[in-house]
């Protein structure tokens, strides 16, 4: 069932968290936090367009790079997105099915869906500063490029993306496919960030809450919610997760200082 309201999301996403690797609904989970950031909307469209999009991956079952990239790219006309970068509409999976446009990891989403629906051997890859696809093939692994139209990723493409953030070559942790749970944790982390950086603190602070149910055993996730909790003025929510990532590996003296200033601004 489609959550209508913000709650609705909420109670949604909850269910998604907690349940194993696979029995992971990324579809459901990115619909849940996009409706979650804006719950006024209409989205029969979008549904319109996911639903098309399921029946031709049931009826098709692709299975190669070319039979995904000729139904979502070609027959359902997906493509990488022209809009601004930082636009939060290129990672919020209805206004991609509405524009049938996004960037890597929002893209990554409509081939999954379509990968699970098909026993596809396709999954992400949290490759850093790019994201990319991977997909199992008999002479070993192929990564495609979501954002240029299903494009072959080859050994210089990856050497090209390693240089753009600053290391000499993706290392094997690097290129490894990645549950769908890292995916949904990537699309809200490209939202917090962007709305972190513009200032815009609510939509921070509800995209990093979206990212600690989904993750609340990360360390980065924990204290970004914390300084968005803080940000918001919510200080008891700012502590609680500040106490709570000091459980978890990554916690500094920067943060246990952090942590008791925030009990202080409680006294």
């Amino acid at each position: 069932m489609i959550p209508r309201t913000r709650l609705d999301a909420e109670s949604a996403l909850k269910v998604c968290a907690s349940m194993p690797a696979d029995r992971f609904d990324l579809t459901a989970c990115a619909l849940a936090c996009a409706i979650h950031e804006n719950p006024d909307r209409d989205v029969s469209e979008a549904l319109k367009v996911l639903d098309q999009l399921t029946a031709l991956a049931q009826h098709r079952k692709p299975q190669s790079a070319l039979a995904l990239t000729q139904l979502i790219f070609g027959e359902m006309g997906f493509a990488g997105s022209t809009k601004d970068f930082d636009d939060p509409g290129n990672a919020d999976l209805i206004s991609i099915l509405n524009a049938r446009a996004g960037l890597p990891v929002g893209l990554g989403v409509i081939w999954r869906h379509v990968a699970r629906l098909s026993n596809a051997a396709l999954h992400g890859v949290d490759t850093p500063g790019h994201f990319l696809l991977r997909l199992e093939a008999t002479d070993g692994p192929i990564f495609i490029d979501p954002l240029a139209g299903g494009a072959i990723v080859d050994e210089l493409g990856l050497s090209e993306i390693a240089n753009r953030v600053g290391i000499k070559a993706l290392s094997e942790a690097m290129l490894a496919p990645v549950s769908d749970r890292v995916m949904a944790v990537r699309l809200q982390t490209n939202l917090a960030a962007r709305a972190r950086a513009s200032g815009q603190i609510e939509a921070w602070m509800r995209a990093a809450f979206r990212r600690a149910l989904l993750a609340p055993d990360n360390y980065q996730v924990a204290l970004d919610y914390s300084q968005a909790a803080e940000a918001a003025g919510q200080i008891h929510i700012a502590l609680e997760w500040a106490q709570r990532a000091s459980q978890l590996q990554g916690y500094t003296q920067a943060d246990r200082d952090r942590t008791q200033t925030l009990r202080q601004k409680l006294n």
